[in-house]
């Protein structure tokens, strides 16, 4: 049995952009495996790990792909022009390390900055745009035209990295930390005698339009739906109000939750020791949840938060304790939703 923080070591360091997600799903397809009674991946790599064949069924979302970087074009010094896949922050681009995914395979490279000896007044003014930045492989432009094409995907890389206090570090725990979790809730649910048929989906294309999880919502049609997803943690430099606690999961409340559904989450909860903050998102969550909730005639939705620090960087940073709590509070939700799902109106 691969434990928690074995599982984030090895499925965070994996190459997923959005749109290129088939080979973090298929790791994630047989990590699941063991713990479901079915997994398959879509088209769209979407994986589907379903357990259960009788009572309310439910969706169980978290996005498996990552942001990054796309190539456009070769300079013609050699060097790689790039544009974003998903919300990449720039700053954090100069002296990254990066593996272009290129047709005979990875091409490691950095991303340089001009150094401050060669910068000018006005230079230093400059937020960093993404307009300037280029990977440089070593290779010339002839050599770097052969291997990379127009379009091939740039992933950011760093290793995770074992914190004190049983905090981890490292890119893409947005979001498949919460994969994390949800294979967590598998463990839970097999040790469990519940009458649901629930469908943990790690889906695809989130940061670019959470279209994986349109498609599975549309298909799966569940009865209610949880998406998973991180939000802020505490962090130098934020108010109180923008952010969580790090050693607590927290449960979103706003115009796009089910009231109903978030309440019986948070007596949950709450009969169960799981510890929470309130996430009041007063429009759209920009999670998975948005497009989840609107699928069909509509589908009761909720959402779980794992607090994260620097999130859309390389060090992503959360306690490890929170992923096994968040697995536990949606086991034992699904459990308590099943059992009384006679009495519940969603509206």
């Amino acid at each position: 049995m691969m434990q928690l923080r074995d599982f984030l070591k090895d499925i965070t360091a994996r190459e997923g952009l959005s749109g290129d997600e088939g080979a973090v799903a298929a790791r994630i397809a047989q990590a699941f495996e063991p713990y479901v009674d079915k997994v398959r991946i879509t088209p769209l790599y979407d994986v589907i790990a379903t357990v259960g064949t009788k009572g309310p069924k439910v969706m169980i979302a978290a996005h498996e792909d990552e942001i990054g970087l796309m190539a456009l074009d070769i300079e013609d010094d050699g060097s790689i022009r790039v544009a974003r896949v998903g919300g990449v922050d720039p700053r954090i681009l100069p002296a990254a390390e990066v593996r272009v995914m290129a047709k005979d395979g990875p091409l490691f490279g950095v991303i340089g900055a001009k150094p401050p000896h060669l910068l000018t007044d006005a230079d230093r003014k400059k937020s960093p745009k993404i307009e300037n930045m280029y990977v440089d492989t070593g290779f010339d432009a002839e050599t770097v035209r052969k291997l990379v094409r127009p379009g091939d995907r740039i992933a950011l890389t760093g290793s995770a990295t074992e914190l004190k206090n049983n905090v981890m570090a490292s890119k893409t725990m947005d979001d498949r930390a919460c994969v994390g979790a949800m294979l967590e809730a598998a463990k839970w649910l097999g040790r469990m005698n519940v009458s649901s048929r629930v469908q943990f989906v790690a889906t695809s294309q989130e940061e670019v339009g959470s279209y994986g999880a349109m498609t599975a919502c549309w298909a799966g049609e569940p009865d209610y739906a949880i998406a998973l997803d991180v939000t802020h943690a505490e962090m130098p430099g934020c108010e109180k109000w923008e952010v969580h606690p790090i050693d607590k999961l927290a449960i979103c409340t706003g115009p796009n939750i089910n009231p109903e559904l978030e309440r019986r989450i948070r007596k949950t909860a709450e009969i169960n020791r799981v510890e929470y903050s309130v996430e009041a998102s007063s429009g759209t969550t920009y999670t998975d949840a948005d497009p989840m909730q609107i699928s069909r005639e509509g589908v009761p939705t909720a959402l779980i938060s794992v607090p994260v620090r620097y999130m859309h960087t390389t060090v992503e940073t959360l306690d490890t304790g929170v992923i096994e709590e968040a697995g536990r509070l949606l086991a034992l939700a699904i459990r308590d939703i099943a059992d009384e799902r006679e009495a519940i109106k969603w509206y």
